[in-house]
């Protein structure tokens, strides 16, 4: 027999209905007991819902994974829309610190929650968002338990920290290309793998710029972990990587105080641990090449920032082809001939109509718009870019 919502008007007044309700869960992380932890969660409220003849149950909305201080949560925006869509009359959740750990966040949702006429039932703490000391109690157990989130975290990074300076760590391995972990958490190098890092050093070291080898991967049609596509970028990552020389280095990143992933210049203690694991590339080979990507980072030419296309005022940017050195407007490099038809202009004419006033401030790179279709034939000059 179907279920019907059925509602009854009460001495003329507006008809009543059951009440809209639904549930929200959370684990910080995937691990097998929390999983089952969430289960049994998602079991229990489930339960709680439909045992109430004036519940309507409306779902167990979920995130596993993901900590109380992050607002990207799929599981809780998804209820929220629904919530604030009317959809949703109660929320029911386990604490105040499942639902967030980050004050702020907390009382702003629980005010347009209450706006949109949802109520928040937290039941560790017994107290609903609509009660007249609602809104006091979640400010101070909100703030307690931000205070208690900042010190367990502040505990975890201690004790992480200690491990790192006895020499103790895992390694995440789903990124690093070359190697996987034996039974014991232990890198070892994946063969197949490793092909494509040698690969990469050897054209490297041979003098194949990062854009060109990401080129030829791409055509080799050999896959990144994620199956992007290769990029110079990449590449150099591969290249920096102290990995592939047998070593670590420790905390490159870390997490602030806000949850957010921040790479680490200098806030907090890095280790550097020597001969961890065993190596694809040598020693040498691995510090010829940063080496070599040290002097491409600091090569510079007279020009660089300095030319102006004149059509649209983009720079100039020096590219190498198999017919020789150019320098091309950016902005046609970047967008194609539909934004700017561009500039091509022969570095070797380049140096020939060069002054030494042309080696301060900016210019205007012009050409002749004679008809000439060959670069090599056209006419160029340059014009400061205050004159342009």
């Amino acid at each position: 027999m179907q279920k019907r919502n059925v509602q009854v008007t009460v001495n003329n007044k507006l008809p009543w209905r059951k009440k809209r309700v639904c549930a929200y869960v959370r684990v910080s992380t995937k691990h097998d007991l929390q999983i089952n932890s969430l289960e049994n969660q998602i079991e229990y409220y489930t339960r709680y819902i439909l045992r109430n003849p004036n519940y309507e149950f409306c779902g167990v909305y979920s995130d596993t994974g993901v900590s109380g201080l992050s607002e990207s949560r799929p599981g809780l925006n998804e209820m929220l829309k629904k919530a604030y869509n009317g959809e949703i009359d109660l929320i029911i959740t386990k604490s105040i610190s499942r639902f967030a750990r980050n004050t702020i966040f907390l009382l702003t949702t629980i005010r347009k929650l209450r706006e949109a006429g949802v109520d928040v039932y937290f039941e560790k703490e017994n107290i609903t968002s609509f009660s007249l000391a609602g809104e006091i109690l979640l400010t101070l157990l909100g703030s307690f338990a931000e205070e208690e989130r900042k010190a367990v975290c502040e505990n975890v990074k201690w004790s992480v920290r200690k491990k790192y300076r006895q020499g103790i760590f895992q390694m995440n391995t789903n990124k690093l290309l070359g190697y996987d972990k034996d039974e014991k958490g232990h890198l070892v190098i994946n063969e197949e793998q490793a092909e494509i890092v040698r690969l990469i050093f050897r054209e490297y070291l041979d003098g194949t710029p990062a854009e060109k080898i990401a080129q030829k991967l791409n055509e080799l049609k050999i896959p990144t972990y994620n199956n992007y596509p290769w990029s110079g970028q990449r590449v150099l990552r591969i290249i920096s990587n102290e990995k592939y020389m047998g070593d670590v280095l420790l905390q490159k990143s870390f997490v602030d105080e806000y949850g957010n992933q921040r790479r680490n210049k200098g806030q907090i203690s890095q280790y550097y641990i020597h001969d961890n694991h065993e190596a694809i590339i040598s020693r040498k080979d691995w510090q010829r090449a940063q080496e070599i990507r040290k002097s491409r980072q600091k090569r510079t030419y007279p020009f660089s920032g300095r030319l102006h296309c004149y059509k649209c005022g983009g720079v100039l940017i020096r590219k190498k082809s198999p017919w020789g050195v150019d320098w091309v407007c950016s902005t046609y490099l970047k967008h194609g001939k539909k934004t700017c038809e561009g500039i091509f202009i022969p570095e070797d004419i380049l140096y020939r109509i060069t002054t030494d006033d042309h080696l301060q401030g900016d210019w205007v790179a012009w050409e002749d718009e004679n008809g000439e279709t060959n670069k090599r034939k056209k006419s160029y000059y340059l014009l400061p870019a205050d004159k342009k």
